[in-house]
């Protein structure tokens, strides 16, 4: 029963039904199937399943994973599409600046306020706790790695 529900969802367009599917054939060992409906899902822009779909393909098909790493980082600013993207295309200077356009992008100021004061000015956001982080404050991190990789590649 939730076999042909979830393949008729994959069939009317649902692209995590379609990854969840995906997903079920390769467990079966049906890789076949596989690749159509985690190709399907990609193509509606389905996170995982565009992860996936590149990290497939990126040994036989290197500019359709780039265009779909290009495209992850684009569209949820994924640090490990763009780390991916500075691997495959370190000799890129367009490419480089692209990435680092976006890292640009996806940074957020935040003002740390006490009473009314701005104490610190930060591109990141810490906790009231020093010792804890949030997972923005460690995307940030992992950004500026990449963009001070993408620097020095360009220098």
């Amino acid at each position: 029963m939730k076999e042909e529900k979830l393949i008729q969802w994959a069939q009317a367009g649902d692209g995590d039904c379609m990854y969840k599917l995906a997903k079920a054939y390769q467990s079966q060992g049906d890789l076949p199937k596989y690749v159509e409906w985690l190709t399907k899902s990609a193509e509606t822009k389905n996170f995982d399943a565009m992860k996936e779909y590149a990290e497939l393909i990126s040994d036989t098909d290197r500019e359709k994973a780039l265009t779909i790493y290009k495209e992850l980082a684009e569209i949820f600013c994924d640090e490990e599409s763009m780390e991916r993207i500075v691997d495959m295309a370190a000799d890129d200077k367009d490419t480089l600046n692209f990435i680092l356009n976006l890292i640009n992008k996806c940074y957020n100021e935040i003002y740390l306020i006490d009473s009314g004061n701005i104490f610190a000015r930060t591109m990141v956001f810490r906790t009231r706790r020093h010792n804890e982080c949030t997972w923005e404050y460690l995307q940030a991190i992992e950004r500026r790695r990449i963009a001070a990789r993408i620097r020095k590649l360009l220098a």
